[in-house]
């Protein structure tokens, strides 16, 4: 794995957590995020390489999962475990999957 590979990871990982987090949150200030994600993603599909990068997707996904499940964790009626349960679920097959399949594919120059 190369750092540029890397950095694509992550920015595909800002693109799912914006996107994540304006779909979730379209009933107040989602719509006001979504401009945002959709640059995010427009930037992360012209980093070059998308496959196993867009693998991010899962990791900003999951980070929002984090988030919810941190906020709700001292509210009675609100369980947080699925949020966590859902978050842990998606960070491992992100960067797991990154990771394997990475190493698989040999870094091309130039993207």
């Amino acid at each position: 794995m190369h750092r540029s590979s890397c950095a694509a990871f992550w920015l595909w990982a800002l693109a799912g957590g914006l996107l994540t987090f304006s779909f979730l949150a379209a009933a107040s200030i989602g719509l006001f995020i979504m401009p945002f994600a959709f640059g995010a993603l427009w930037v992360a599909t012209r980093s070059g390489r998308r496959w196993p990068e867009s693998l991010g997707l899962l990791a900003g996904a999951a980070s929002v999962c984090f988030l919810i499940a941190y906020l709700q964790r001292h509210h009675d009626p609100v369980d947080p475990r699925p949020w966590l349960a859902a978050g842990i679920v998606l960070g491992v097959i992100s960067v797991a999957g990154y990771v394997a399949v990475a190493r698989r594919i040999p870094h091309r120059l130039g993207g």
